[in-house]
């Protein structure tokens, strides 16, 4: 190996090597490590597992772990071959079994050329380690492995094995499984046979039939390939290598080594090295990069002489050319976004303060349903037990359903035993407040005699424009238990024609409930079941062939969506609940959810996402920062005529719902649209910009959409999201302070944005421009400017209150070519309106 760089994780063990090459050749190997290679210049020529890769410059190709490669040089080529190691990137990614599929010869992805730069950034920082820390290589490092994260990881549950048993059954996979981890042992036949309770002659001819190999040569093999890796990749003795790798001496690893190479292991290792003998050890450090040819013409490649080190690395700010856009055909949409309204706890719209929160919302945004639980709790004391026969009590039903009605809002009411949970993060709940249980007929009696007096108070007509939502329990609501989860899994292993109990029970409910309120209410849509997708989402195909096959379907099916990844790995400890890294994770998984749906026969049902955002946690200041508002917009406009949502409900109104002991300060996380003192929070403000936006979509892009109204009158909507950076996803959710907000994003980079506007009628036109970003509208922000106290007064409260909007700018320009030019540089998670509308024309 020509010249190496470890870095060193922050577990203190080996995560990456990189190792720069020019000219150089090796046999077929193997190595529990994961490896990457990048041609810089020439030809390179690898095969692996039997199949021929002819790279040039610019391709890449990733080796998975213990597949058999090696690859043959042709003169003047550089190439560099990153390492992965296998276990701490199988904990990073808390993965077990990693296979990835990257290969830039066979596939063309589109992530293909954002993969190549960012092996160049890490190369970059690598090479030119005297001018940057271990952080900005710790920074790039994580880069890299998110990227293949993200677009090269294949799901291991649809997996075919490698090598030599693709297509075979479970025995075969488990054998090899074992030979892969115990080659290291003395392993014998009669071993494995008795370990897997098979007879010895039986295993070797099931053996010889699906690999095509005997055991012992098998076993060589494998042996003998992760002996090559160590004598091109490290100093040990030769000795040491045969025993390390399972060979009983060194005469038996000679014999093996020069049956299938034609040489002996000394004189292989010489060849590689170069030196008659001894080995080049990796190093750490790189004093002399000058000195060593492969590291040089890197450095030329990099372009990373003195004068254009900084060059070399990417440019750090976005800029966008101008992007044009023509008004020709336009289609209509359906705002979907502000048709929904998640207030949560039907207590609590019995608060004065919600109601004049929510009469603010509505005046300011306004929302067609108000979606809310738990208004037969206990606290809402609709029953009186105190006789044999049980008697209702709606009076505080019907002041809240009262209220919901006179301020335009629709009731979507969720009906079942569902808790109120207040989450600090994944697996922390401050507060749990139940529902006490019922049985079947004592809630088929309540709903009968609650829909009764609706339709006696409200009216049949009104009642038929009503939402029911049957909750179902979830496994566990983000603490699942390790046996519950794995029971079942089980269950389904061992019924696959048969669902868990828990889904029978819950169509039994589902029934139930359907049954009395189409016959009271027919028009009224029913339906369910608040699939949690992050939790859940490998669940659906089983709940909606079950659901198929009842005999009282939905009118609905509810979703939730929370950028939340679950590793049900049975064998590895308690099961983890981890932050998706996917920025465009809720429309891949409505994507995922419109195919299971087709799948099953629902491809036209109605479907509502009921709660989504960014997180569970209500104690979690990224909730009143700048940057919810970017988030929110992206991922309405990405969705935006995308898998035929209905409505969308953002998770939530405000942060009275989770008002504690603990919230004592003016900001304490809270996923509200306003702070318990009515402040709005950029999340609110990023609804009423998007309330500004027409009815007729004109075009959008990856920042940007164009809508009109009636006449002559634009909407044009920016947005410079920012995602996620890599170290972001190693600490516990809600762990950054205040101060430290901004800091865990990938850049800080403003946008450059330029539209031009073509196919505008002539004229005057007014000009409105809002800028909704850390210095207008951020209640985060401007909190930090005070202080962050905690003893705030009244007056400065309302004074909050008056500052907290965004920045507002009004000009006239006029248009004779029939196009205009908008123009803006955008700050990090900054979202910007501009309002055209024609005052009068050029006849």
């Amino acid at each position: 190996m020509v010249g190496s760089h470890t870095f060193q994780s922050s577990i203190d063990s080996k995560l990456v090597t990189i190792s720069v090459m020019n000219n150089k050749s090796n046999l077929e190997h193997a190595h529990r490590e994961i490896e990457l290679i990048y041609m810089i210049n020439g030809n390179l020529q690898v095969k692996v597992n039997n199949k021929i890769f002819n790279l040039k410059s610019s391709d890449f190709l990733l080796v998975n772990s213990n597949e058999f490669h090696s690859f043959q040089s042709e003169k003047d080529n550089l190439f560099v071959i990153f390492h992965l190691n296998y276990f701490e990137l199988s904990s990073l990614l808390t993965q077990k079994n990693i296979v990835f599929s990257c290969n830039s010869i066979e596939q063309d992805s589109p992530a293909d050329q954002d993969l190549r730069t960012v092996i160049e950034e890490l190369l970059t920082i690598y090479i030119k380690q005297k001018k940057f820390s271990q952080v900005e290589f710790l920074e790039k490092t994580y880069k890299f492995i998110s990227a293949l994260r993200l677009n090269y990881l294949q799901n291991t549950n649809q997996l075919e094995l490698n090598s030599y048993n693709k297509g075979q059954n479970d025995r075969l996979t488990e054998i090899i499984d074992y030979i892969q981890n115990n080659y290291r042992e003395p392993l014998s036949l009669e071993e494995v046979a008795s370990i897997h309770y098979l007879s010895i002659p039986y295993l070797s001819k099931f053996f010889k039939k699906q690999t095509g190999k005997t055991f012992s040569q098998y076993l060589n093999e494998i042996r003998l390939a992760h002996a090559v890796n160590e004598l091109v990749n490290s100093s040990k003795p030769i000795t040491r290598i045969a025993l390390d790798n399972g060979f009983p001496n060194l005469a038996a690893f000679n014999r093996v080594f020069n049956e299938n190479y034609q040489l002996k292991p000394i004189e292989y290792r010489k060849q590689m090295s170069g030196t008659p003998d001894k080995v080049v050890e990796p190093s750490n450090e790189i004093s002399n990069l000058e000195d060593n040819e492969a590291l040089t013409e890197l450095l030329h490649y990099l372009g990373s002489n003195e004068d254009k080190s900084i060059q070399a690395l990417p440019k750090s700010t976005k800029t966008t050319e101008t992007e044009i856009v023509t008004i020709g055909k336009t289609d209509a949409f359906i705002k979907y976004w502000n048709k929904l309204l998640n207030i949560g706890y039907a207590k609590d719209l019995l608060n004065s303060d919600m109601q004049e929160q929510i009469i603010l919302l509505q005046s300011e945004i306004g929302f067609t349903y108000a979606r809310f639980w738990g208004l037969f709790g206990d606290d809402m004391l609709v029953e009186d037990r105190s006789e044999e026969t049980i008697t209702y009590n709606f009076s505080n039903t019907n002041k809240l359903l009262d209220f919901l009605i006179k301020n335009r809002l629709k009731p979507f009411i969720e009906i079942g035993p569902k808790p109120k949970i207040i989450q600090k993060a994944i697996g922390e709940t401050l507060v749990i407040q139940t529902i006490s249980e019922r049985s079947p007929d004592e809630w088929r009696n309540l709903v009968r005699a609650f829909l009764l007096q609706c339709i006696e108070r409200y009216g049949i007509e009104e009642v038929e424009t009503w939402y029911f939502e049957m909750w179902k329990p979830h496994t566990n609501v983000f603490n699942i238990g390790v046996q519950e989860e794995r029971d079942f899994l089980d269950s389904i292993k061992n019924n696959p024609n048969q669902g868990p109990s828990q889904f029978n029970e819950y169509f039994s409910m589902f029934s139930g409930f359907t049954k009395i309120t189409k016959e009271l209410v027919p028009g009224a849509k029913v339906g369910g079941c608040g699939l949690s997708m992050d939790l859940e989402g490998d669940k659906l195909d089983l709940l909606l062939q079950q659901w198929k096959k009842e005999a009282i379907q939905p009118d609905f099916l509810s979703i939730y969506l929370y950028p939340i990844e679950i590793d049900r790995n049975k064998y590895r400890g308690p099961i983890k609940n981890l932050h998706s890294t996917n920025p465009h994770y809720v429309l891949y998984k409505l994507n995922e959810v419109r195919k299971t749906l087709k799948k099953a026969g629902f491809e036209s049902i109605e479907l509502n996402v009921t709660e989504w955002n960014i997180s569970i946690s209500n104690r979690n200041f990224l909730n009143d920062s700048s940057f919810k508002a970017s988030y929110m917009v992206k991922n309405i406009v990405e969705n935006l005529n995308q898998n035929q949502v209905n409505m969308m409900g953002y998770w939530l109104s405000s942060d009275i719902f989770s008002d504690f002991r603990d919230s004592k300060n003016l900001l304490h996380g809270g996923a509200g649209l306003l702070t318990k003192n009515s402040i709005k929070k950029p999340s609110y403000l990023a609804f009423v910009l998007l309330k500004q936006l027409g009815e007729i979509l004109v075009a959008k892009g990856d920042n940007y959409i164009v809508t009109k109204r009636s006449g002559d009158r634009y909407q044009i909507l920016c947005f410079n999201y920012k995602h996620f950076n890599y170290s972001y996803y190693l600490h516990p959710e809600g762990s950054a302070g205040i101060h430290e907000q901004y800091d865990i994003f990938e850049n800080n980079d403003p946008l450059d944005l330029s539209l031009e506007i073509q196919g505008i009628a002539n004229g005057k036109y007014r000009v409105k421009e809002l800028k909704l970003n850390r210095d207008h509208g951020s209640v985060l922000d401007e909190w930090i400017k005070f202080g962050a106290v905690d003893d705030m007064k009244p007056d400065e409260v309302d004074y909050l209150k008056q500052i907290c909007v965004p920045y507002m700018k009004v000009e006239h320009k006029f248009v004779d070519n029939h196009s205009i030019v908008l123009n803006g540089a955008l700050q990090p998670h900054e979202v910007r309106l501009f309002e055209l509308n024609l005052l009068f024309g050029d006849k």
